[in-house]
């Protein structure tokens, strides 16, 4: 295969995965067995976007390699991402209230701790929504929820639950 095609397969992969693509990953999808080939072809990549001196960037750490966008644009342009980042922690979060809804706010932080602003930020998305109930705020997930993850969140408890989960869902 000749290395301009290579190129534009690594360029798409890295495009369209949003996360650090390892020697490995780039060599499989090129299918080619040569990791020193797969190397050279990325950093040529890399410095090709360097001189075009554009908003998008390829980073290296270790044999991994990420295309991103400059650091100093992200705050300007993060609004526009249709997959906006959701960290570990607003997915244990998320995963709490999926598996317990409805389920008061105060009983998530009473066993997750300070989750104020993971709640707020999975409001935003819509992921999940909230209501009134009394005195307390009642949190469930939303359609976005089901349709993002392929999964229904009534499914979810009876899904774990037969395979006998004893993780962070199992509160009382």
């Amino acid at each position: 295969m000749e290395d301009n095609k290579i190129k534009k397969l690594i360029e798409g992969a890295l495009f369209l995965s949003g996360r650090n693509l390892g020697l490995e990953d780039l060599a499989r999808i090129c299918g080619l067995g040569n990791l020193g080939k797969v190397r050279q072809i990325a950093d040529e990549l890399k410095k090709d976007y360097e001189v075009r001196d554009c908003a998008i960037k390829i980073s290296t750490s270790e044999n991994t390699y990420l295309m991103d966008i400059e650091e100093n644009l992200k705050s300007k342009v993060s609004n526009f991402s249709l997959n906006p980042e959701i960290t570990k922690g607003d997915l244990k979060i998320l995963g709490f209230i999926a598996y317990h809804q409805p389920i008061k706010q105060a009983d998530v932080f009473k066993n997750l701790g300070y989750v104020y602003e993971h709640i707020k930020k999975l409001e935003d998305l819509k992921f999940i929504e909230s209501y009134r109930e009394k005195n307390y705020k009642i949190l469930k997930t939303t359609k976005k929820f089901d349709d993002h993850f392929c999964i229904k969140a009534s499914d979810l408890k009876s899904n774990l639950k037969a395979k006998n989960d004893s993780s962070i869902f199992n509160y009382e």
